[in-house]
């Protein structure tokens, strides 16, 4: 098996603008494929991106970093829905023309600008020209004026004695058709003159709008209107020849050193206040033609030497990080003449790597090996934050020393996180199955998120990990946002007086918060005027083409309305002037109104999962399925961006009223009808995904308990523990006639509660029970399992509280997964085998038990905790999570120890 550049189910990545866009690649093949999701303002964007520095794979998988793409030719087929057109010719507030290009030898350059439509032929559609059409009717009069017209020009024809509406509208239209208009012409009907815009704009025509003037007894049908039926192209071909690329000021494309390319989505521009959309860009027939397409990965014979491996020395200070770097460490300084130096002995001629990482402000980096002379690499990328493979240079066999210094600006950063003697290959290696073991995932990562679900499918697949599926949709952007608080902000033109035929009157628009001189919009007057055409035409300019405003208008009142969020629109500027002494102009300075609201969960969209992570989920279960794998969906009670207000009744409280906001960050949701009817939606969406893709729907209640403690996990306070929301203390009331006690903390006995306990449990388990229910009417199939942690359920009240005992038994649930995190980074396998234990817990067989196993710190135990578990027979074994397994590249397959210095791709 090899992996090829720019094959879009193994090499591109999706993001996008947060908060308010949601977007994912899905449906990819090595031929295509779909980018979708929702947006939810204006200015909303989506990116496919190739980079050069892969940070995904298994550091087995993952292809040595080579941005030579000077022998390959891309082309695609292309269908946008709800885009800005390929061909669109709005000013591109987001850079959705172009394919943008980081190329060169300084990484902190800025992008090369592609121009697509330079490289694009229409396959599909046509262009027609967008038109209205203007019918006259009443009685001719001499010396009346009667016309048409748009801001910078008008078709004003005096009425000469005998003239019929016919010869009248004739001549408008021979003057639309004159000498003096630039773009637009006319054909008549009778007494109907129909207003063409040019062809070949097609579709970006339907914004251009045409004022109707009258000074007598004539009429036109309508005061205005924006011209309509427009078409362009709906398919486009692109092609790509990388050997001869031109960025839109003509300089040549290092195509040899291409460290990034994106290719950028962008939200149509909309006629008023933005609503809510959903959007796709759909690309097929995606071929890659060339020479040079192959990726090398580091092949047998290959090594990593981890930051702390043995004989790394150091000098001068430095601090050392664990997390998901490469071995579970990373060492860093800021430190110039601070230095890394080790020696190593190769069986073989290899590239020798370092592992450092970009940064904002990223320092300079001196490399010598044997005493040669040294090379240097840039670590300051403006913007950018990502671990990356730096190429020190070619060595043979035998023994090498290397020095690395940190070669300044004093405080620039330089972190080190492995050397690597890649002997390159371009086969992947293979991996025996682990039946019961799997790499749990997150959607909340860019592991999932990020990547085309059938890239994360591949992966999982392809390391041998067969058992059953543990995928979280996550805490912060599975659902839709609603920002109802939002304002925009306006400022509005005031017309007045009489218009003066000759004359001219501007508006100036313009930002207090930036330097550049205020856009002037003007208009001359014409025969015929009157204050309404004056505020039709400047109102209909601005909605042909002004992308960071629209307009309204009533009467003599232009409203000109900001297409940016809230407070922004306040700094849009209005000015005015005149050369008429009988017309009168008023603006406001400045626009005022906007105020910014907060993105919230949208608690009644239907269905709850938003465009992306339903494209994105159904691609992944589909493809799951192809390999074998079955998959449980799991939800917990975490939302990021729910409204913990009191009046929406979704979020848990303690005993003063005080919302529970955890450092996911999310806060936790009740178990209120409020939150019941939201999550039971939510449910059922994940099951007909999973339907979908011809799966027996299976589906977790991640960690759904009441919150553990009276403080967030991490020392923040609570008022006390989290019972006493208004859905939650008025039921209690109800049932027992009293208020229910307020717990400070989770120390509490048990025994001495006997309400509360039964109460709270009750509450819990009924809760899970009803969206059991409310599933199965739908999937009568449906499968259920509870995740429960044991780590956060030690105290005698806790684990009382948060297991109903009568509701989750071996005969309700399908299978009960536990978890002990907190054991693990303890480093107490006592414990661990505790929970694995499970004793004084409703009995369930190995057959329907399963275990979660935190792999996130390297020198922890994990791996004979989850040996323990596949040694008791449970159905399946979960290292959480797929993104730790490639980031810290554990060597596999699993053993019961592991070197941390690893032997690669063999």
């Amino acid at each position: 098996m090899e992996i090829d550049k720019l094959t879009p189910d193994r090499d591109l990545q999706c993001f996008f603008l947060h908060p308010t866009a949601i977007a994912a690649i899905s449906g990819a093949s090595t031929d295509g494929f779909t980018v979708s999701g929702t947006w939810r303002q204006q200015f909303d964007w989506a990116v496919i991106e190739w980079n050069r520095d892969n940070v995904y794979e298994h550091p087995a998988l993952r292809n040595l970093p080579d941005g030579d793409l000077s022998g390959l030719v891309l082309s695609y087929e292309e269908t946008r829905t709800n885009c800005i057109a390929l061909d669109s010719d709005l000013f591109p507030t987001v850079d959705w023309p172009y394919l943008r290009v980081w190329a060169g030898d300084d990484p902190a350059a800025d992008p090369y600008f592609v121009p697509l439509k330079d490289h694009a032929e229409a396959i599909e559609g046509s262009y027609q020209s967008a038109y209205a059409d203007f019918t006259l009717s009443g009685t001719a009069v001499a010396g009346e004026f009667v016309g048409l017209g748009y801001l910078g020009l008008s078709y004003t024809y005096e009425v000469a004695s005998g003239d019929t509406l016919d010869d009248i509208a004739a001549a408008i239209a021979s003057g639309i058709n004159g000498l003096t208009s630039p773009f637009l012409t006319a054909t008549q009907t009778g007494t109907t003159i129909r207003v063409l815009y040019p062809s070949t704009a097609g579709a970006n025509g339907t914004r251009f709008g045409i004022y109707s003037s009258t000074s007598g007894s004539l009429m036109w049908d309508a005061a205005a209107k924006t011209l309509a039926n427009g078409t362009s192209p709906t398919k486009w071909r692109v092609t790509i020849d990388f050997s001869s690329l031109v960025d839109r000021d003509g300089a040549s494309v290092p195509n040899n050193k291409i460290r990034k390319l994106r290719w950028t989505y962008a939200a149509d521009l909309q006629t008023g206040a933005f609503e809510r959309s959903e959007f796709a860009a759909a690309i097929s027939n995606w071929v890659v033609t060339g020479t040079g397409r192959t990726y090398s990965v580091a092949g047998p014979g290959s090594r990593r030497y981890e930051d702390d491996s043995i004989g790394m020395t150091y000098s001068g200070s430095w601090n050392v990080t664990r997390g998901n770097y490469s071995g579970g460490t990373i060492h860093a300084t800021t430190t110039e003449g601070n230095a890394i130096s080790f020696q190593y002995t190769a069986a073989q001629a290899h590239t020798l790597y370092i592992g450092t990482r970009y940064t904002g402000n990223g320092a300079h980096l001196s490399m010598v090996v044997d005493g040669g002379a040294a090379s240097t690499v840039d670590l300051r990328v403006p913007g950018e934050d990502v671990l990356i493979r730096w190429p020190v240079g070619e060595y043979g066999t035998g023994t090498h020393t290397v020095t690395i210094t940190h070669a300044g600006p004093p405080g620039g950063d330089f972190f080190f996180d492995f050397l690597e003697t890649a002997v390159p290959a371009t086969t992947l290696p293979t991996f025996p199955d682990e039946p019961r073991m799997t790499l749990a995932t997150d959607w909340d990562t860019d592991h999932s998120i990020a990547l085309a679900p059938e890239r994360t499918a591949w992966l999982i697949d392809t390391l041998g990990f067969k058992g059953r599926q543990n995928h979280y949709v996550g805490a912060l952007w599975f659902y839709e946002l609603a920002n109802v608080d939002n304002v925009y902000a306006a400022g509005t033109v005031t017309f007045g007086g009489e218009p003066e035929p000759g004359q001219f009157v501007s508006i100036f628009l313009g930002r207090d918060d930036d330097s550049a001189t205020p856009t002037e919009i003007q208009r001359g007057m014409h025969g015929g005027d009157t204050l309404e055409t004056i505020a039709i035409s400047f109102a209909q300019e601005l909605n042909h083409g002004y992308t960071g405003v629209w307009a309204s208008v009533s009467g003599t009142v232009v409203t000109i309305h900001s297409r940016s969020l809230g407070d922004d629109g306040n700094h849009y500027t209005l000015d005015k002037s005149t050369t008429s002494s009988t017309l009168t102009v008023s603006v406001s300075a400045t626009f005022s109104g906007g105020h910014t609201g907060v993105w919230r969960t949208d608690l009644t969209a239907t269905p709850r999962l938003n465009r992306a992570v339903r494209d994105w989920n159904k691609n992944f279960f589909t493809a799951l399925a192809g390999y074998g794998i079955d998959v449980v969906t799991a939800f917990s009670t975490e939302l990021r961006d729910v409204d913990p207000a009191v009046g929406v009744g979704m979020v848990q409280r303690g005993p003063v009223g005080d919302a529970i906001y955890l450092q996911t960050p999310s806060y936790q949701t009740n178990f209120s009808p409020t939150s019941l009817d939201f999550w039971k939606q939510v449910y059922l969406d994940a099951a007909a995904l999973q339907a979908d893709a011809g799966l027996q729907p299976y589906l977790q209640f991640g960690e759904e308990q009441w919150w553990y403690f009276p403080n967030d996990g991490l020392g923040n306070a609570f008022s006390g523990m989290p019972f006493y929301d208004a859905w939650t203390a008025g039921q209690f009331l109800a049932d027992y006639g009293r208020a229910m006690t307020v717990f400070a903390d989770n120390t509490a006995d048990p025994v001495a509660y006997p309400d509360e306990v039964t109460f709270l449990q009750t509450v819990l388990g009924n809760f899970t029970a009803a969206i059991m229910d409310y599933v199965r009417g739908t999937y009568s199939n449906a499968r259920f399992e509870v995740l429960y942690p044991l780590d956060v359920n030690q105290t005698p009240f806790n684990r009382a509280i948060n297991y109903p005992p009568s509701q989750w038994t071996a005969a309700t649930l399908d299978c009960l997964k536990t978890e002990g995190f907190g054991f693990t980074l303890q480093r107490n396998l006592d414990k661990s085998e505790q929970a694995l234990a499970l004793s004084g817990f409703p009995a369930f067989p190995a057959t329907q038990r399963s275990h979660l196993v935190g792999i996130g710190d390297a020198s922890t135990a994990w791996m004979k905790e989850a040996h323990s578990a596949q040694g008791k027979g449970f159905e399946s074994v979960v290292l959480f999570a797929l993104d730790q397994m490639c980031l810290i590249g554990y060597g596999l397959p699993l053993t019961e120890m592991f070197r941390r210095s690893v032997r690669m791709g063999s």
